[in-house]
């Protein structure tokens, strides 16, 4: 990340911005990518779950990212999220760590939460705070202080705070995951007709509920490019509504898989809860 000049003024104006604040929608990321002139691996995605896009700053937080807002349990994701410096100041003494100051300055930094989720559990919703490293920063004693006062504060909260190591995600899911999403209609994104894809997705989820015997030993892509050619549609769409209908879960896939468009017709469930395709960044949640 490049280096910012801080100052408690630039703290105070940022606070007034409403960064760190809100939830959903409204959620406002206390760090965000235009905030850094050297960008990185930085990246802006756009999330159908929360309706806005989400700042991540490393490809460890982007494959987490991309992990939690999968998972169904998951209702809300806050990256970037800060704590109080009052209270990470406070512990720091108690554990007798020094707290972190920004570069070349005295001013404590605003500690923040690679991401804050909310989850249902046994249906009470309820935080949990996790932060994403490389494997080396294992080895790293004051990046392991740091953590240790996050720990201590969201204890202090009563909130379960996990850190995940990028070599415990799953790689292979996690690009199937991509691969999915990168099928959803894009905001201001152009159909031949409104509700085309809608269509398209009724008419294969019909298809796959009662197909046929000889269908279901055919790998998926030559499924759909059967499909294109039956309703007479560009090459590629059908294998694009596949993906729309995985996302929407009424095509459920084995995410483990190598390549998901090889696989037989067999190997997918069809769960009956298609209709709600819409564009990303539409109401509700997968």
């Amino acid at each position: 990340m490049a280096r910012m000049v801080w100052t408690e003024k630039k703290i105070e104006r940022m606070q007034a911005q409403g960064r760190g604040q809100g939830s959903g929608a409204d959620y406002k990321p206390w760090l965000q990518v235009a905030d850094l002139s050297s960008q990185g691996r930085s990246r802006r995605v756009w999330s159908p779950k929360t309706g806005r896009v989400h700042h991540l700053f490393s490809d460890v937080e982007h494959d987490l990212f991309l992990a939690c807002e999968w998972a169904q349990n998951v209702v809300d994701i806050r990256e970037q999220f800060p704590l109080s410096r009052d209270l990470t100041q406070t512990i720091a003494q108690r554990l007798r760590i020094g707290h972190p100051v920004y570069p070349g300055t005295t001013v404590p930094t605003v500690m923040t939460v690679d991401f804050l989720l909310t989850v249902t559990v046994d249906g009470e919703r309820r935080p949990l705070a996790l932060n994403a490293k490389r494997d080396e920063e294992a080895e790293d004693a004051r990046s392991l202080e740091k953590l240790e006062i996050q720990r201590a504060c969201f204890e202090e909260n009563g909130v379960a705070h996990q850190l995940v190591y990028h070599s415990r995600i799953p790689k292979q899911k996690v690009k199937n995951i991509s691969w999915i999403r990168g099928a959803l209609l894009k905001p201001e994104e152009p159909e031949p007709h409104p509700g085309y894809f809608a269509d398209l997705a009724a008419q294969m989820n019909a298809e796959l509920s009662d197909v046929s015997d000889a269908l279901l030993g055919a790998p998926l892509n030559v499924y759909c490019a059967n499909f294109d050619a039956r309703h007479g549609v560009e090459v590629g769409t059908g294998l694009r509504v596949a993906r729309m209908l995985m996302a929407e879960r009424s095509l459920m896939p084995d995410l483990s898989s190598q390549d998901l468009s090889r696989e037989p017709v067999a190997a997918f469930i069809v769960t009956g809860r298609a209709g709600g395709l819409r564009v990303v960044g539409g109401s509700g949640a997968f």
